[in-house]
């Protein structure tokens, strides 16, 4: 007898997939957390108690926040207005700017008078009915009084003396506008409130009163002006604390039997299998897939179908080693042929320059010498090391390419200095082709035009960037030079900026031009 016959229900089982087999199993650990799940909604909304105290108080302090910056701001600005209208010359112009600031503070304004010494308005343009000032006890320094329809608010303001200062109406409009919460994930009303008068100033729910169960209260002012925050919140019961213990009992239990499943049918087969694979090194015989026994079928396919790729990847590799083979051979003898000719190029040159039968002949030849030797010195750095290519070496690049030009100067210039203060960075070749080009013009400008020398600086930035620094006295314009050279140095060298996309910085006072140009790191290949 077969083993499917002997146990029918472990061969169905066993070839079901693992994920169907893992949705039985967990499937059944958590049916009791459904049930507790369902009791726990319906108590879901005293979960949020302690949020929602959390958003009130925040909801609170937000709007007295900014009803208190709203508030003292003005009174502010007209306790300033008071002290200036008692000088005659700054009354008019201390009232016209307390009225442009607090038309700017929003709209509709808020309106406001100023008191002079003897109790009369000192500010008459403007549109507030003066109210009789109440009287306040010692050292008030304020008083308040709100419309019984709560429509306007009025704060009067006094001196340490009592004698009233000036008088502020804040409509109900401004108000609101501070006090908006925008939305809120419960039912939130806002007033404010002076002894029995109220203004509503926000509602989440316009037209409906906010549910009962929170009140907060927050002082605006020290005139008795309060804001009142109604907002709902549920209260705690043991359905709660219910929903709180048994999902995390349940949650323990899942946890314990998922780890128990995926463990003896997943990981401990996966793992003899890692070790297998971990073990297969490209080039053997093949792959030997090992005896795996799980009821996870897919583990057995896993194994075949990597023995299928490792043969597949060996041919490949064998491929691809003779393609990179031909491929470093091939450009070998391109590196190797460009740095002949520029070598011939270069020595022509030379040939033609001694040759010339003017110094204006030789000059130019000298000239076009010293760009084709600064590319070849760009190449053989780039190509220095070919395997691997990490960028140009820009020290290595501008000392070499110093040397050259010391050597091809004309005899004019045979005195002048290069100096050199290079920090050992790298470059892309496009970068370092533009970098060598500068370096080379402002090299030669200065032996055209006899500087005595020339200051080559290199340092590093951040963001991958460095500065690039060229000094000499010719640049400063303290040396006249031919008014051609001077145009053609300036369109050159303007235009390798561009081609560094960086902005040419001109010192006329210290002879110093400088630019950032883009470097690479060591650790990273550059692209050519």
């Amino acid at each position: 007898m077969t083993e499917r016959q002997q146990n029918p229900v472990r061969a169905w089982f066993g070839g079901l997939p693992t994920a169907t087999k893992m949705l039985l199993i967990l499937g059944a650990a958590l049916l009791p957390l459904l049930v507790i799940s369902v009791l726990a909604s319906i108590e879901s909304a005293r979960d949020s108690r302690s949020n929602a105290l959390a958003e009130a108080n925040t909801n609170l302090a937000l709007s007295a926040q900014r009803l208190s910056s709203v508030v003292n701001r003005a009174a502010l600005i007209v306790r300033i207005a008071s002290d200036a209208v008692r000088r005659p010359e700054t009354a008019a112009l201390a009232c016209q700017h307390a009225d442009a600031q607090l038309r700017a503070s929003g709209s509709p304004p808020v309106r406001f008078l100023v008191y002079d010494p003897g109790g009369g308005v000192a500010c008459p343009p403007l549109t507030v009915n003066p109210a009789p000032a109440p009287r306040v006890a010692a050292g008030a320094t304020s008083a308040a009084w709100l419309d019984p329809q709560g429509e306007l608010l009025r704060l009067w303001l006094y001196d340490a003396g009592g004698r009233p200062l000036g008088q502020i109406e804040f409509p109900r409009a401004s108000l609101e506008a501070a006090a908006n919460l925008g939305s809120t994930t419960q039912p939130t009303e806002i007033e404010l409130a002076v002894d029995d008068s109220t203004m509503r100033l926000f509602a989440s729910q316009p037209g409906q009163q906010a549910l009962g169960g929170v009140v907060l209260r927050e002082p605006i002012t020290a005139s008795g002006v309060e804001l009142r925050l109604h907002a709902a919140a549920p209260r705690m019961s043991w359905e709660e604390v219910l929903m709180i213990v048994l999902p995390l009992l349940m949650w323990l239990l899942a946890a314990v039997v998922g780890w128990l499943v995926v463990q003896y049918l997943l990981l401990n087969p996966l793992l003899r299998m890692q070790r297998a694979i971990a073990a297969y090194v490209p080039g053997d015989r093949g792959f030997e897939r090992p005896t795996v026994h799980s009821a996870a079928r897919e583990i057995d396919d896993l194994g075949n179908a990597f023995a299928e790729v490792t043969r597949t990847v060996a041919r490949h590799e064998a491929d691809l080693e003779a393609a990179v083979e031909r491929q470093t051979r091939l450009v070998r003898e391109v590196h190797h042929r460009v740095k002949n000719n520029l070598q011939v190029v270069a020595s022509l040159l030379n040939i033609h320059s001694r040759s010339s039968v003017s110094d204006e002949a030789a000059a130019a030849y000298a000239s076009i010498q010293r760009r084709v030797d600064a590319l070849a010195v760009v190449h053989r750095n780039h190509y220095a090391e070919l395997e691997e290519n990490r960028g140009v070496a820009l020290k290595a690049l501008v000392s070499e390419l110093a040397a050259n030009l010391r050597a091809t100067a004309p005899t004019g210039a045979a005195g002048m200095q290069i100096r050199l203060a290079l920090e050992p960075l790298y470059a892309t070749q496009d970068v370092a082709v533009s970098t060598a080009f500068l370096v080379t013009e402002v090299v030669e400008f200065g032996m055209l035009c006899g500087a005595r020398i020339v200051a080559i600086a290199l340092e590093p930035e951040q963001d991958g960037r460095a500065r690039l620094v060229l000094e000499s006295e010719v640049l400063a314009g303290k040396i006249t030079c031919s008014p051609d050279v001077q145009e053609r140095f300036d369109r050159i060298v303007s235009g390798l900026a561009r081609q560094l996309r960086s902005t040419l910085e001109r010192d006329g006072e210290a002879g110093r031009y400088s630019l950032t140009i883009a470097v690479v790191d060591r650790d990273t290949p550059a692209v050519p």
